[in-house]
């Protein structure tokens, strides 16, 4: 276990000084894989579908704030979807219009799930948005969650649907879409309810005030959204999906103990009731410690040569920086 734990602070303390660079990798490598999703998925435009494209805007993402990331991926986006269809690419304008308002009234700031979930969900994966959002986020993340599952869903359907698009005699409106892809169809309304579920469940357990909390949470969420999904699944006759579900759950249940692992490090054996007051409360608060690893005391020895005689001093470097300059001998 110690080992572990060692692994997990050497990836801090990398991380923590070198966070610039890392950062704009980070977000250049994401960048990138959304572009090249997006234009294997929607690649209309035969501009924005050249790959030395795709590599510039990564490069510029690496360098936006990340506020402006999303936007640029929604841009992108939209300038694909316009070149299949300019009723398409407004209504995809128009969801996200709406999402920006509701995040504004309930106070969502997780804009990313809107380009996220739609991303995720080309790799059979949309489940690792709402498990990190409510890891990390507040109960108000619902709204981008939702948001960003409808606009999924709405993408899938373009993608499910492109080629009537294209031929203009087939005459295919995006009522059309939004009608027989998503408002009539059950397996919509089930994927929404997953995501949504899914996300409550994790937050409220990883808000409780139990030991391992956001261990349990992790599972208990996943498993919620599975045997909502399997039920669709198997009710709609839609068993070729399952492999691709079981998959995409155990990526998001890797993905999210990985999270547990290096941002989530509470000894729940050493934990402890402490009370205090002050002039107006009494406080009851459990204090429960971080896992830490003690440093090594070193030992480092100084040794100085001259022409007849040579000396060493050996030096013992404690946790507080404090050394002791020991002995000498003549050689």
């Amino acid at each position: 276990m110690t080992i572990f734990i060692k692994m997990r602070d050497g990836v801090r303390t990398f991380i923590s000084n070198n966070d610039i660079v890392v950062s704009r990798i980070f977000k250049g490598v994401m960048a990138y894989l959304c572009l090249l999703i997006i234009n294997t998925n929607f690649g209309y435009s035969n501009v924005l579908s050249n790959g030395w494209i795709s590599l510039v805007v990564a490069f510029l993402c690496a360098f936006v704030p990340g506020s402006a990331f999303s936007l640029v991926m929604l841009i992108y986006l939209f300038i694909q979807l316009a070149s299949l269809s300019a009723d398409v690419a407004f209504m995809a304008i128009a969801l996200y219009a709406i999402t920006y308002i509701l995040c504004g009234i309930y106070h969502g700031q997780f804009y990313y799930n809107v380009i996220g979930i739609p991303v995720c969900y080309q790799m059979h994966i949309p489940f690792v948005m709402p498990l990190q959002s409510a890891l990390f986020g507040g109960a108000s993340e619902v709204t981008t969650v939702l948001c960003g599952s409808v606009t999924a869903y709405y993408l899938k359907s373009v993608k499910e649907h492109a080629s009537q698009l294209m031929d203009a005699q087939e005459n295919v409106s995006v009522s059309d879409l939004l009608m027989s892809g998503m408002l009539s169809n059950t397996m919509f309304y089930v994927f929404l309810t997953a995501m949504v579920v899914m996300f409550l469940v994790v937050y409220l357990i990883r808000c409780a005030d139990i030991a391992h909390a956001w261990t349990i949470a992790i599972f208990a969420g996943i498993l919620v959204e599975f045997g909502i999904l399997l039920a669709g699944y198997l009710l709609l006759n839609r068993s070729s999906q399952i492999p691709w579900l079981i998959v995409g759950n155990m990526i998001a249940l890797v993905l999210g103990l990985a999270s547990n692992y290096l941002l989530f490090d509470l000894d729940y054996s050493r934990s402890e009731k402490v009370q205090f007051e002050d002039d107006e409360y009494y406080y009851y608060v459990t204090a429960v410690p971080k896992i830490r690893i003690e440093q090594e005391a070193k030992e480092i020895k100084k040794i100085t040569e001259g022409s007849t005689t040579s000396r060493y001093s050996k030096v013992d470097f404690s946790e507080d920086d404090e050394s002791d300059e020991k002995g000498s001998d003549k050689g």
